[in-house]
């Protein structure tokens, strides 16, 4: 099993935000619904070897973490970002009522809200993956060899805070597929296609 985790720092958590002007409204929600279009979309199917966490740190109850396990996926995700979007809106409008940090709430089969910060999803998977960080200053992903349950943790359009990376220190080997910064979307394309060919 492959893991991603996405620190989205202006998404919003309230599912009022406007199909019509997900960037705008959804403060980069669309961003989102690529980054999940590119970690489970094949040509033909969905990838059941994923798993993606998503926390949301925008306006206004932050922070909201959305979770899909893709060998329990039953939900259709399509490569529109207004369908995708759809999903996260029902994932924020069923978490408006949690109040438990950890607990998290199925809202369609393989797809879970709950209150869990970036700390607690990196917590959470590290007990069952090995941790990396894709960062520009990283050791090239072409010198590593993967073991079995990787997790690849990576910002939004703002990447991660000081404060994050150092979090991260001495639990996430930084690994780099390029020296340039690109859009996370293509990022976990690229790495899910490189480790199709591991």
């Amino acid at each position: 099993m492959r893991t991603f985790i996405l620190k989205a720092n202006t998404a919003v958590t309230s599912p009022d935000f406007s199909l019509k002007d997900l960037p705008g409204t959804g403060g980069r929600i669309d961003l989102l619904c690529r980054f999940l279009n590119s970690a489970f979309l094949l040509s033909h199917g969905i990838r059941k070897d994923v798993r993606v966490f998503m926390t949301l740190y925008g306006r206004p109850n932050p922070p909201k973490t959305i979770h899909f396990e893709g060998p329990k996926l039953k939900v259709r995700l399509n490569p529109d970002e207004r369908s995708t979007a759809l999903i996260l809106k029902k994932a924020l409008k069923i978490g408006e009522d949690l109040r438990e940090p950890t607990k998290e709430v199925e809202v369609f089969p393989g797809v879970y809200v709950s209150n869990m910060t970036f700390e607690d999803v990196v917590r959470r998977v590290m007990k069952d993956s090995t941790l990396y960080y894709l960062v520009e200053d990283g050791k090239p992903i072409t010198e590593i060899e993967f073991p079995q349950n990787p997790a690849f943790v990576l910002g939004d359009h703002l990447g991660l805070s000081k404060e994050d990376e150092r979090f991260l220190e001495g639990i996430a080997k930084k690994v780099r597929i390029g020296r340039r910064s690109y859009l996370a979307s293509h990022v976990v394309a690229f790495v899910n296609i490189w480790l199709d060919g591991m």
